[in-house]
């Protein structure tokens, strides 16, 4: 059915957006790196491969409509010392064009397992941040090929270990369909990014690109769900769990519990004066420990 594969509304959204994004790689990617597409069984995927280092290489699914260019004010803190490669997840706002349903976490799975396939990749890390947090411990979780990870980061995962209360997701969309109504869209899209990242300040290029990607996108995959315990104790790569002392999207006491006591090898990191967007609040000192997560478990 048309209707379960994600897309813009119309073409010359698609090229509108294109430009946007392309522009923005462009002027603001601050690294040397090179453009793949890559044909899998639910559409081609765009992934994007940064740094050279000879450390285990890093695979990075990011949150829900920023696509992979969201990556780009820390993308050079993580690709010092390993290769980085950053897809646009299949079925999302970005480069990736998607041809099949996705109906399912498992789904995914098999998405990602054909990406790290056709990248060669037979040890990598995985981190995810969001809902690509979901995506990532999925992965670590459900995958036939979970042992090849080195690591799991999780930073405050969408799903996974709790789901996201509808509440909640209402909330947000509410939010979010207001701002994109506003007379002044710029201010309003920067107070829901307050609302729900905690103190960011929006730059001018995020801003463009939420502004062409929102509502104009049809968005085409499952609503993250909390994996049961047998699946949660399959995740027996090192995982380190990075949560914000006041996220909206969960009760962070409550997910830590529930990872101590079911996630085999876990490490909980809970930032105090942060919200969802944690990682942009603090990203020198946040990124600084996601590298010596990494290199801990590089060999």
């Amino acid at each position: 059915m048309a209707t379960s594969i994600g897309g813009f509304k119309t073409d010359q959204q698609r090229v509108d957006y294109e430009e946007v994004y392309d522009r923005i790689l462009e002027r603001h990617w601050p690294v040397p790196h090179v453009e793949l597409d890559l044909e899998t069984s639910f559409g081609a995927t765009r992934v994007r491969r940064s740094g050279q280092g000879k450390a285990t290489p890093l695979v990075m699914i990011h949150p829900t409509t920023g696509s992979s260019l969201g990556w780009y004010p820390i993308i050079h803190h993580l690709c010092r010392d390993r290769i980085v490669y950053t897809p646009d997840t299949i079925g999302t706002c970005g480069r990736s064009v998607q041809a099949a349903p996705v109906t399912s976490a498992q789904d995914l799975v098999l998405w990602l397992d054909e990406i790290v396939d056709m990248l060669g990749l037979d040890r990598l890390h995985l981190l995810g941040y969001s809902e690509g947090g979901w995506i990532a411990g999925s992965h670590a979780a459900l995958s036939a090929h979970r042992d090849r990870l080195a690591s799991v980061t999780l930073v405050e995962p969408g799903g996974a270990i709790e789901r996201i209360p509808t509440g909640f997701l209402i909330a947000m969309i509410g939010r979010a369909m207001i701002a994109m109504a506003s007379r002044d869209r710029t201010k309003a899209l920067a107070r829901f990014s307050r609302w729900l990242n905690g103190d960011v300040d929006l730059t001018p290029a995020q801003v463009e690109l939420l502004e062409v990607s929102m509502g104009t996108y049809r968005q085409r995959l499952p609503r993250p769900d909390r994996l049961g315990d047998d699946q949660l104790r399959h995740i027996t790569a090192p995982t380190l769990l990075m949560m914000a002392r006041d996220t909206k999207l969960y009760d962070p006491a409550t997910v830590a519990q529930r990872a101590q006591r079911i996630i085999p090898d876990v490490t909980i990191d809970i930032t105090p004066d942060a919200g969802h967007g944690l990682l942009f609040q603090y990203p020198d000192k946040l990124t600084a420990r996601i590298n010596e997560f990494l290199a801990t478990h590089d060999t």
